[in-house]
């Protein structure tokens, strides 16, 4: 009689202690939209076989869910923004043609007013606010009281304003020091337009980063790059605008640029990935 099954038998199943351990002790990040369960095993019509079957019924779809102040917040900032700009009568065209030719941004800085102190430290917060909510989401644990995390999620932003405010004071305590207040101004000038530029990105970024199910991470990843690419061209014209209207040496106002801007960057990526 022929033997129907011309398969070797199934082999014992493996040991899957290391495997759930490992699973256990891994790290899972909070943007990860979605996840599956292995398929169930189905019995072949071979005999000592097992098959996976995908039913579509029987996949799990594992969701993270986005608190719902979280979109309280997205559409603060994004309103708080709108007005900011409507009144000081800023168009996104103008901004970004301001952010790379000097004439626009003179421009910009003459018709709107934008270089009152109250408005620079307007800009702090309507920067800040979808930044530091990306963050709290990555970083910060959630509780069962939502108000408790609300309040988490302000002190974090209070404090942001805080060294932000603090990085400003240096950088006018080292152009005092220098005696170079117009290269300050125009440096400090270019950094306002593009923290305005900065807020409306994470803003409107934040709300596909939360609230999509399937592109998250993605969306998270392209307010990254584009975060880090805007980094790069403030930081490089900014230079180029203060080095090039200063009264003292480039060297060492080269050296205090690089320690004020790109060290406390370092400082962040460190606690980042001891987090």
């Amino acid at each position: 009689m022929l033997q129907t099954d011309t398969l070797p038998p199934l082999a014992p199943p493996a040991d899957t202690t290391a495997d759930s351990l490992h699973i256990l002790c891994a790290y899972d990040t909070l943007f990860t939209p979605m996840g599956r369960i292995e398929p169930t095993l189905h019995k072949s019509l071979f005999t000592h076989h097992l098959l996976p079957v995908e039913n579509a019924h029987e996949i799990a779809i594992q969701h993270h869910g986005t608190p719902g102040w979280f979109l309280i917040f997205i559409a603060l900032s994004l309103f708080f923004i709108c007005t900011f700009l409507r009144n000081k009568q800023i168009s996104l065209v103008d901004l970004l043609h301001s952010a790379v030719d000097s004439r626009a941004m003179d421009r910009l800085l003459r018709d709107s007013n934008l270089t009152h102190a109250s408005d620079q430290a307007i800009i702090a917060p309507l920067m800040l606010t979808p930044v530091a909510l990306v963050a709290y989401h990555a970083f910060l644990p959630n509780v069962a009281n939502p108000w408790l995390n609300i309040l988490h999620y302000l002190i974090l932003l209070l404090l942001c304003c805080a060294a932000y405010y603090l990085r400003n004071s240096i950088f006018r305590l080292v152009g005092n020091a220098f005696d170079n207040p117009d290269a300050l101004h125009l440096y400090l000038s270019n950094n306002y337009i593009y923290h305005l530029l900065y807020g409306i990105a994470a803003t409107v970024l934040s709300f596909f980063i939360f609230y999509t199910d399937r592109v998250g991470q993605t969306f998270l990843y392209i307010l990254f790059a584009l975060l880090a690419l805007l980094f790069i061209i403030r930081l490089l014209r900014g230079m180029q605008l203060f080095l090039t209207n200063s009264k003292t040496p480039k060297f060492y106002l080269f050296y205090y640029l690089c320690i004020l801007e790109i060290v406390p960057i370092i400082i962040v990526i460190k606690v980042v990935i001891y987090l």
